[in-house]
């Protein structure tokens, strides 16, 4: 096909979409080039979120598929000379390799946490002083009435950056002289180095429900080795449980769940944008 001047113009479309003067009567080299980046970004990202804790090794093989996928098209497009398929597949590749970390990201900062609670045991009226290896399986604790979080007797620990937060959880008739700790509201950054202690809904009056926490526990254990020795209490002789301190359990877990969802959707939504900008910078290319 020639142009003015007899010079030869390029084919817009290295799909088989032959005729450049029909690029937006048919823009098919546009979808390909936005969309499937995009829709293999926003399932990867997805599959970590929703299904990564019961199926991580199925995610991981989805993942290589789509890698192995980008570099077909890189691969075909070298031995045909289709710039278009090359640039397929490095925009594939990119999508695959941002959504791996933004998806292992949000289940872990939430989806994690979710179904920890989702799935765990639940006690109700927990006594500060009952032996914390009783509940090894619990997920939420409800402490029984008059439980508190002695925010007074709070420590803040230093690691990386981040302050390590733990105030002991006592009962009404808690004596800090005949019994030690095992229960242990925790928070990260929410305190001072002494007192000060606002993590969770601690502030909140008539809070008395703690939501077992998994991560960080060398942090906390040294937190409350700290806190033993300079409030002077009685160390444990058992394990200790650390609990996020919580009016609400239930909406806990749905904040959890919206927080994951919000932040996918973010990450979509900023990938489709991006998507959209270097699929239109590849397709005017094409057309030089």
């Amino acid at each position: 096909m020639f142009g003015p001047g007899g010079q030869s113009q390029r084919s817009f479309s290295q799909f088989g979409v032959p005729s450049p003067g029909k690029v937006s009567a048919k823009p098919l080299d546009f979808v390909v080039l936005i969309l499937l980046p995009w829709l293999i970004f926003s399932l990867i990202v997805s599959l970590y979120v929703f299904a990564y804790q019961e199926f991580a090794p199925l995610v991981w093989a989805l993942v290589g598929a789509s890698a192995l996928l980008a570099f077909l098209f890189i691969s075909m497009g070298s031995a045909s000379g289709k710039a278009a398929q090359i640039a397929l597949g490095l925009l594939v590749l990119t999508a695959v390799g941002m959504a791996v970390p933004v998806g292992l990201m949000v289940e872990r900062r939430y989806m994690s946490s979710f179904w920890e609670v989702d799935s765990g045991a639940e006690y109700y009226r927990v006594s500060p002083l009952a032996p914390a290896a009783s509940y090894g399986d619990a997920s939420v604790m409800r402490f029984e009435s008059g439980s508190f979080v002695d925010t007074h007797r709070s420590l803040g620990f230093m690691k990386i950056g981040d302050v390590y937060c733990v105030a002991p959880v006592l009962g009404q008739s808690t004596s800090l002289e005949e019994s030690s700790p095992q229960y242990w509201a925790v928070g990260k950054n929410c305190c001072n180095q002494r007192g000060g202690f606002d993590c969770g809904d601690v502030g909140i009056q008539g809070a008395s429900t703690g939501v077992v926490v998994s991560e960080g526990l060398g942090s906390y254990q040294s937190a409350v080795r700290m806190a033993v020795a300079a409030y002077e209490l009685k160390a444990s002789q058992g394990p200790n449980v650390f609990v996020r301190w919580t009016a609400n359990a239930e909406l806990y877990k749905v904040e959890l769940w919206d927080r994951a969802l919000t932040t996918t959707a973010i990450a979509s939504g900023m990938h489709f944008m991006g998507s959209s900008a270097a699929g239109l910078l590849l397709a005017r290319g094409l057309l030089r």
